[in-house]
């Protein structure tokens, strides 16, 4: 069969939300990256994904992980009748074999569409295909646009973290303060640094998430020293919550599984300061 045939089921488009402008946004594009592994990445981007979606957003959540304990995971992708030869992942569009809007699958949550992602994507950076550091940017050019697509990175920064970094519009970098982790930081601006000379030169930093578990002194000036070096940045705070790390078992968002965990409140609101955000830009 074709592969360029089939085209998945997709949920109904949603208009944006109206924001403080008095009018829809234009659509956004957020990676979350950060080398180190536990710094929150899939966490946030369930946590936004959801909470854009209960605003009215079509979202669409690209997994560039290829761990099985990834966003796949937690939301794997409503297959229903597709026959096995047409459940198309994240691997068959960056090797060209299908477009992006082919491989995007809705899930259990209305308006929270994904992009999944299996090993078989550890092949693009074995093959490195022409082009390989931008086919992801392309194809979602080429896809029907959503009003937030939310890109989650692997814990490294090899070929597929750059592709998805120069797909992007902003980034969104979450840090569980400790000194390890804000080196391994120092290690991603250098990486941001060349992906903006080299490939995407509007890139912008729009937060950092700093997972706070206890407030030591170590946390806290590190979280000084970051409000320092990203002065332009969003700064989130988001508090730990136990029954966070459970939803994932449960195939649930956090407003669903954990609606009262403090968690949930500071990603709705880190969700409505990145829409302000959006709102003050488009309005310049």
């Amino acid at each position: 069969m074709d592969l360029m045939q089939a085209t998945p089921p997709m949920h109904p488009a949603a208009a944006p939300a109206v924001t403080l402008t008095g009018r829809p946004l234009p659509p956004r594009r957020y990676v979350i990256t950060n080398q180190k592994g536990g710094q929150g990445k899939t966490t946030t981007a369930v946590g936004l994904g959801a909470e854009f979606a209960a605003a009215g957003y079509r979202v669409r959540m690209v997994d560039c992980d290829p761990q099985y304990a990834s966003l796949t995971f937690w939301f794997p992708p409503k297959w229903d009748d597709i026959p096995p030869d047409q459940r198309y992942d994240l691997s068959h569009v960056l090797m060209g074999q299908v477009s992006l809007d082919q491989a995007t699958w809705p899930t259990v949550v209305p308006g929270l569409d994904i992009v999944p992602s299996y090993k078989s994507v550890t092949q693009f950076e074995a093959l490195r295909p022409p082009g390989a550091d931008l086919v992801l940017r392309q194809a979602l050019d080429e896809a029907e646009p959503c009003g937030i697509t939310l890109i989650d990175c692997p814990p490294n920064l090899g070929l597929l973290t750059v592709t998805a970094i120069a797909s992007a519009d902003e980034v969104i970098i979450p840090v569980l303060p400790g000194a390890l982790d804000v080196a391994g930081v120092s290690d991603l601006n250098q990486t941001l640094a060349l992906v903006r000379k080299r490939l995407n030169p509007d890139l912008r930093v729009a937060a950092i998430i700093l997972r706070r578990i206890h407030r030591t002194g170590l946390a806290v000036a590190i979280e000084q020293q970051l409000l320092a070096d990203y002065p332009d940045a969003i700064h989130q705070i988001i508090r730990h919550a136990v029954k966070i790390a459970e939803a994932p078992n449960f195939h649930a968002t956090l407003r669903d599984y954990a609606p009262a965990a403090t968690a949930t409140a500071d990603y709705q609101a880190f969700a409505e300061r990145l829409d302000q955000d959006a709102a003050q830009r488009a309005a310049r």
